[in-house]
This record gives C-alpha cells, structure tokens and sequence, in this order.
C-alpha cells in the first residue's frame, strides 16, 4: 500500500510539472502592459521615477494609455527616486500618472523611428501572415523575429542600424500572433514555428532577395536556427543574429525546477510528460548540442542580468563555436535588453557583422 501511494504521489507530481513547464513555456499569453509604476515628477527635459522599477539599465520607453515617451539612462539618484532623462514623448506626462516601462522603447511602427515601409501580407503554412517591410538598395534581407508572447514593434530599436547599411528588411509575425494564424494558444519552442520563417524566407527570395541574414529575439532565435537545420531554404541564409536566445529550454525548465525546489526526477519525467502530451522534442531544440551543426556566421547578445534564457547557455554556445559566434556579452542587461543597455555598443556591433556578412557574399560572387 505504502509503495502504490509512493508511485501515485510521484505520478501526480509529474503531471503536475508538466502542467507547469506549459505554462512556463508552450503557452500563448498576449497580456496587456501593467501600468504599476508612477511618475514622481516631471521637470523641463526629465522625469522622476520609484527606486527599483525605475532603475532599469539604459534607454526604456514608458508607454500609458494615453501616451509614450522615451527616457535615457538614469542621470541621478536620490531617496525619492530617480531622474531619468525625457528624450521624446507622445502626451501627457504628468506627475501621479501609473505607466508602463516598455523594453522596446519605440511605440508603433517602422515609422516610429522615421522609416517608410509597407504592410505586407506573406502566405505561410497555416494562412496570412501580416509583416512589415522597410526597403533597402541591398540583395541582402534581414528578416526579424520576436520573441515568444511578443510583438513586432521588438525590432524597431534595430531597424535604422539595418536601414544605415542597406538591407530591406522584413519584420514578421508568427502562429499564436495578433493577427495571424491561430496556432491553438500553444508554442513549439522554435518547432513548428521555423515554417513560418520558411515562408518569410521564400516571400524575400521571391521578392529579389539573393541571400537572408536571419535576425531572432528569445524563441525567435530559436526558430530561426531550427529553419537553419530543417529547411530545404537554408542555403539562402548568410548570417544568424540572435537576442536573448532561447537555446536549450531543457534548461529553462531545470532551472525553474531547481529554484521551486522540484526533485531533478520529477523535472525528467515532467520533461518526459510534456514530449507526450505536446510533442516538445528537447534534444532537437537544444542548440548548445547542435552547436557544430550551425555553418554560418553569428552575432550573438546576451545581457547576464536575464532570467528568462539565462546567459550561461549562451556562454556555452559561443564556446562550442568560438570561430563562428561573435559573443557581445552585456553587463546587467535583462532579457531582451542589451541594447537598451548600451545602444552604442549593441549598433556597432550589429553594423559591423551585417557588413562583414554582405562583403563576403560579395567576394563570393
């Protein structure tokens, strides 16, 4: 009897966490911004904020429901809070007034950071897929892909850099995204969403691209190098930019077991459970395991202040293929910041590789 309860115990258990890796991971969660933290005071040209939630690294947008502004690094730090600078702002920013700090630090479109583009519609595997389309005198695309549970507007602090050196680009949407098809509320981690950057990739070809250089946030990483192992498109692709990526999510759930105090037996099984029942193929998706298999060249940034793909398996990516991955590894940056945290750094680095990719195609040729 004792050993039945023992088995029982450890079954619900397991299905339990399995439960939890979903919500962790696999589940589509478009929330809405919370508006939790309040302005203190706004001077001529700066904005006072709470220590803590305030103190975020770098460049940030503030988003209200009126309205939305752009604040540099903090400039001082007092016990009422600290002042940041107010570099652009869209309505009314007041003191009392609760806003959102906004990562993407740009609030619209590609003509939030003054580029002409095009909303275009790219047919994929499960109907219409919206995108945006900034134009460039280059043969070589970039195609950008956010992150799981994000937006389009992710890219926009990077589209000038691409602007600067010619490339068309081609900010994409994905399953599960507002607006395109429904991918039944439920991520695959890079798989099958690779066949919506397959499509993407077949449009730019169509559309006179001669080669890609694809550029993904988080998961959007993840399903760029999963295009990269499964697509008979791969050849078209010249260069590899990832953000924060999500290269092993076996090791996002280990960590989360680890810090909840889940046995490392339970988070096997759980692991074990969640291939059952949603088809989560870990090992396909563990790039730091695949590492030898990648043949282009990588840009890679990573903040070591991110707790969502921790820095240490990109650590270890770049590692395994030290004389292919150029590693920009940036202090105190969260999950999907690094340029916020130093958008100098971060561009030049971008303009950089981007260039070092389109002068060897050309040498190619």
């Amino acid at each position: 009897m004792g050993v039945a309860l023992v088995v029982v115990g450890l079954a619900a258990a397991t299905w339990i966490y399995s439960g939890q890796i979903h919500g962790l991971l696999l589940r589509s969660d478009h929330r809405l911004p919370v508006y939790d933290v309040e302005v203190l005071a706004v001077g001529e040209g700066e904005v006072t904020l709470p220590r803590g939630a305030g103190e975020v690294l770098g460049t940030w947008g503030l988003e209200w429901e009126t309205g939305y502004a752009r604040v540099g690094p903090v400039a001082a730090t007092g016990e009422a809070g600290v002042v940041r600078p107010l570099l652009e702002a869209a309505g009314q920013l007041r003191p009392g007034l609760l806003v959102f700090l906004d990562v993407y630090a740009y609030e619209a479109d590609p003509a939030s950071v003054g580029l002409a583009f095009d909303n275009v519609i790219i047919e994929g595997p499960e109907g219409n897929y919206p995108a945006w389309f900034t134009p460039g005198s280059g043969s070589t695309w970039v195609i950008l892909i956010h992150d799981r549970n994000g937006y389009r507007r992710e890219a926009l602090r990077v589209l000038p850099t691409l602007a600067a050196a010619r490339c068309p680009t081609l900010t994409i949407t994905y399953r599960n995204d507002p607006g395109a098809p429904d991918g039944g509320g439920r991520y695959g981690l890079g798989d099958p969403e690779w066949k919506d950057v397959e499509a993407a990739v077949e449009y730019a070809a169509e559309e006179g691209a001669a080669a890609v250089i694809l550029y993904g946030w988080g998961m959007g990483g993840t399903a760029a190098a999963m295009f990269l192992h499964e697509s008979a498109e791969a050849d078209l692709v010249a260069g590899l930019i990832l953000d924060a990526p999500l290269l092993d999510p076996g090791a996002v759930v280990d960590a989360d077991a680890h810090a909840h105090n889940v046995p490392g037996l339970i988070a096997g099984w759980a692991k074990g459970l969640a291939t059952l029942r949603w088809g989560v193929d870990w090992g396909a998706l563990n790039q730091v395991d695949r590492a030898a298999e990648f043949e282009v060249p990588i840009l890679l940034f990573h903040g070591d202040g991110d707790t969502v793909a921790a820095v240490g398996v990109s650590d270890r990516f770049a590692s395994a293929r030290r004389t292919l991955v150029h590693y920009e590894r940036i202090a105190g940056a969260g999950h999907g910041a690094a340029w916020n945290a130093d958008p100098a750094r971060y561009e030049a680095a971008l303009a950089d590789f981007v260039t070092r990719v389109i002068t060897d195609l050309a040498l190619r040729r």
